[in-house]
């Protein structure tokens, strides 16, 4: 059982809307609720973002627990929305 209290704010929410189930041991963008949370900060050189704007890579876009992609904070925003981190034309 995962322990709720150990949670973020916004992988609890997640957690109440899509349950518990297989938490932190399968995730998939289709099927379970997409969130976002903040990247810790960490010395060196970050990954860049490939949404387009070629910034740093400061958050990460999660699913029943797990890490499925990194971006920068709108183009994460945009991936927890639509599921896709680039902007359409």
């Amino acid at each position: 059982m995962t322990d709720l209290s150990d949670m973020s704010k916004s992988a609890l929410s997640a957690a109440m809307r899509g349950g518990t189930a297989g938490w932190g041991k399968i995730g998939s963008a289709d099927d379970h609720v997409r969130y976002s949370e903040k990247k810790p900060k960490r010395p060196g050189r970050r990954r860049t973002c490939y949404c387009g704007c070629n910034g740093p890579a400061t958050h990460s876009g999660m699913a029943n627990g797990l890490a499925l992609t990194s971006a920068c904070e709108l183009g994460i925003a945009r991936w927890v929305r639509t599921g896709n981190v680039r902007a359409t034309r």
